[in-house]
């Protein structure tokens, strides 16, 4: 497979069909797949960055990047990859850890799938909690100093 190059955009400068895509993309991933159902249009995608590889017209790997209230921190959300084992989500958080650094973040964020905590390991993330459950998904919070 080509290597493809995660695209970082604000809400602002998103396509009409790029934002399509992505909702799509997280809809197939999160509630047809995972059975998660809630409400994903939450608002928190007007000042979210959005990191996404889009080599045609579908959403191969998706992430978004957001400011938490407290100085320096980010959070990463949504991520996930329709095509796993091609270094899709490799190279999309590379380019959300690049993207906050850029930007002045000295922490991260998430509330990661618990299944995923080896893969955000391996990028420096580190648990912060216990599982719970988000969504009828078991989550674990974890962080990385930038």
């Amino acid at each position: 497979m080509p290597h493809y190059f995660p695209v970082v955009r604000t809400f602002q400068e998103l396509t009409v069909e790029e934002l399509y895509e992505i909702l799509s993309a997280r809809f197939r991933v999160f509630v047809m797949e995972q059975r998660c159902f809630y409400l994903d249009p939450d608002g928190t995608d007007y000042h979210s960055l959005h990191v996404f590889v889009r080599p045609e017209r579908e959403v191969l790997a998706y992430a978004r990047l957001f400011p938490e209230p407290e100085e320096g921190v980010w959070h990463v959300g949504r991520m996930l990859t329709t095509q796993r084992g091609q270094g899709l989500g490799r190279a999309v958080m590379q380019t959300v850890i690049q993207a906050a650094q850029e930007r002045g973040a000295t922490l991260l964020r998430m509330e990661a799938q618990h299944h995923a905590q080896g893969f955000y390991e391996r990028f420096g993330f580190r648990t912060r909690s216990d599982v719970f459950e988000e969504a009828g998904i078991p989550h674990i919070r974890m962080e990385r100093t930038l």
